[in-house]
């Protein structure tokens, strides 16, 4: 046949491939397929890109019957950015350069075919035959061809989309790596990366390969792995706030049990003892400013000195009261907010934050946060570092003043500047939640560090969330694991239960459910909700982990029943909570091979909650086994490219043959599964 002669765009002038300066942002590279006939022509064209800059990737070894020439081939196509076809007689008839041209096909790389000397009537490889060709020969039919003037031809396709080409390579060799491993979370991107990631796929020039289907299934399980993890980070966010509310209160609670009891023997003498030494305090102080009014030097020192003496008991015995008061009967109480209105009237600081802290809490007189805060601004105009702390929550929470974080950053600076501890662990909060400040987690870290040198369980709990998620420094779950522990030590009901979290997943610890039972149990026992929950979850993984499908079903539908009574008397109608509730009955039905119950809780669950799709997943599974194949096939492919929920990015299909993939492992197989998997062009 007589050659086909496809002019590829030409430039103005042969000095346009004078050699660039060495680019900035790394080298292209060019794998180079070709005949072993045109071994000459590959190294003459080798040479010519290496001067212009382009990293080229060639083969020279020889193809033997025992060797693993495919992986060798296969590799050096993965890492090249653009693959150039050199097309001759021979390269055209080889099974080998035709494979090279459907694995670059398959990984969606650029592909620049180069004609070297006449086909000769050979045909190019199927995917080539519609290209546009550049010629390193002299083509009759083209005056002026010939190795330079394709050279120049070559350069200027080379260098057309080279930053995007690049980063297809680059996320494609990422991608490769997570799906080889068996895609780990810790394999995924994070971070701004996601988002720089959508934001290439979405710019795709125009003449530039797609993306493929692995490189959309990264981006995408890295989108969804980071809303999970921040889902997961704002409820411990929420807790941590829900905690803090009575941050003061708490401290002041933390005495041991035994203190508690011997204190509550002496309540009332304490009290009484305390407003004796405040009686005589003042009385001395009136005595002291008429002395130093009329007596010597000697006498004024010796005043001074006994008002110090009795500042220093009075602190000693506020300070017992408020640890106790809450236990305190009303009389008692108020006895106490005399203690202290008589100890601010004489400009005692611990007496003025006290009495800001009986305002917020409500304690032996009505809550009035707006008095709280006068109390704390009194004391802490007078240095007193609890007082700043504490107006720094008023300002974070918005009470009795309006909500305003970055007056409560201000306030919490000027405590932590004076060493305490709470504030350094709220001023960590705020910069990892980006209020009042720019989020910045390495600057959260660092004050969490402060926080817990100074013995603070929040903060070492907050750490632990950072190496965690791998947020402001490297995720490291061996050091997570570390600083939960020491806040557990500390009593941390939040610490104790991601500690258990750790060890159900196996991250950083070798995988313990019965370690994992521990932590529960103790987080529980702390006054943990989520806890309680997570041992509930946990008792149905290891049935269903062992196979013991029935009572997995069984546990589910308890935990179910005993959550949509907890919603009704709450919210006074079922919601999204039992419906998530149902679901998981659904599966583990499937599981157990009751698919006419699988089907009957999906419908209801869907019902409940028909805005996600996550419901309909376990419907459309049990009409399958149940053998109504039509309306089964039907669901499956109405949702197509849907996420499961408004919130998440996981595509129906990808749940629909993960489940199927689990389905297998439990020996649970059914024929329509794999023709499912080809209409929604998804696979294991």
């Amino acid at each position: 046949m007589t050659d086909v002669v496809h002019d590829a765009s030409r430039p103005a002038s042969p000095q346009q491939a004078s050699r660039p300066d060495p680019p900035e942002r790394g080298k292209l590279r060019v794998f180079i397929s070709y005949s072993r006939d045109d071994l000459k022509f590959a190294d003459q064209l080798d040479a010519a890109l290496d001067t212009y800059g382009f990293e080229c990737l060639i083969d020279r070894h020889g193809i033997s019957g025992g060797e693993d020439w495919k992986r060798r081939l296969d590799k050096l196509i993965s890492e090249a950015d653009t693959v150039v076809f050199v097309l001759s007689p021979d390269s055209a008839r080889s099974e080998i350069c035709d494979w090279e041209v459907e694995e670059a096909a398959r990984l969606n790389k650029r592909i620049l075919p180069i004609i070297c000397r006449p086909l000769e009537g050979a045909n190019p490889p199927a995917r080539l035959r519609d290209r546009n060709y550049i010629f390193f020969y002299d083509e009759p039919k083209l005056p002026g061809s010939g190795f330079g003037t394709g050279l120049v031809n070559l350069i200027a396709a080379l260098n057309t989309d080279f930053d995007w080409l690049r980063e297809h390579t680059r996320y494609l060799q990422r991608a490769t790596e997570w799906d080889s491993r068996g895609r780990p979370a810790n394999r995924l991107l994070s971070g701004d990366d996601i988002a720089e990631a959508k934001a290439w796929a979405t710019r795709r020039p125009k003449n530039a390969p797609e993306p493929t289907a692995l490189h959309l299934d990264f981006i995408r399980a890295s989108e969804e792995e980071a809303e999970a993890r921040s889902s997961e980070q704002r409820k411990q966010l929420e807790a941590m706030a829900a905690a803090q509310t009575e941050r003061e209160t708490a401290l002041h609670k933390a005495e041991d049990a035994q203190q508690k009891r011997a204190a509550m023997a002496r309540i009332r003498n304490i009290a009484l003892v305390a407003m004796s030494i405040l009686a005589v305090v003042a009385g001395f102080l009136g005595w002291s400013a008429e002395q130093q009014r009329k007596t010597a030097e000697q006498q004024r020192l010796t005043a001074e000195q006994e008002k110090e003496r009795a500042d220093d008991t009075l602190a000693r015995a506020t300070t017992i009261i408020v640890k106790i008061q809450d236990q305190m009967d009303d009389e008692t109480k108020s006895a106490a907010v005399a203690v202290f209105r008589t100890g601010a009237a004489h400009g005692h600081a611990p007496s003025m934050r006290n009495l800001g802290l009986l305002y917020e809490s409500g304690q032996g007189v009505a809550q009035d946060y707006a008095k709280a805060r006068e109390w704390y601004e009194k004391a802490a105009a007078k240095g007193d570092a609890i007082a700043m702390s504490n107006l720094g929550g008023l300002c974070a929470d918005g009470r009795g003043v309006a909500q305003d974080y970055a007056r409560a950053r201000e306030w919490y600076e000027k405590a932590a500047d004076k060493g305490n501890a709470i504030a350094m662990s709220n001023l960590g909060l705020l910069y990892e939640s980006g209020q009042g400040v720019a989020q910045d987690y390495a600057k959260a870290g660092e004050w969490y560090e402060k926080a817990a040198a100074k013995g603070n369980a929040i903060a070492m709990s907050n750490l632990g969330l950072l190496y965690e998620s791998g947020q402001g420094v490297a995720q490291d779950y061996a050091k997570a694991g570390e600083w939960y522990e020491k806040a557990s030590a500390k009593g941390n009901a939040i610490a104790m239960s991601n500690l258990g979290l750790l060890y159900e997943s196996g991250q950083g610890v070798a995988q313990d459910y019965a370690k994992a039972r521990e932590w529960y149990e103790k987080a529980a026992a702390n006054g943990n909700a989520d806890a309680e929950a997570r041992l509930e979850s946990l008792s149905i993984s290891e049935a269903a982990g062992a196979g013991r499908y029935a009572e997995a079903l069984q546990l589910t539908v308890a935990w179910a029943a005993k959550v949509e009574g907890e919603e009704m008397k709450r919210e006074g109608k079922l919601g999204k909570q039992t419906a998530e509730l149902l679901n998981r009955v659904a599966w583990h039905a499937l599981l157990a091979r009751e698919f006419t119950k699988a089907l009957t809780v999906a419908d209801r669950a869907h019902t409940l909650f028909p805005n996600d799709l996550a419901m309909e997943t376990n419907r459309a599974h049990a009409l399958m086994f149940l053998k109504r194949e039509e309306e089964s096939k039907a669901l499956y492919l109405a949702h197509k490219g849907e996420p499961l929920s408004e919130q998440g990015s996981r595509l129906w299909e990808r749940a629909i043959v993960e489940d199927f993939a689990e389905f297998s492992k439990a020996g649970l197989t059914h024929p329509m599964m794999v023709d499912i998997e080809k209409e929604l062009g998804v696979s294991r």
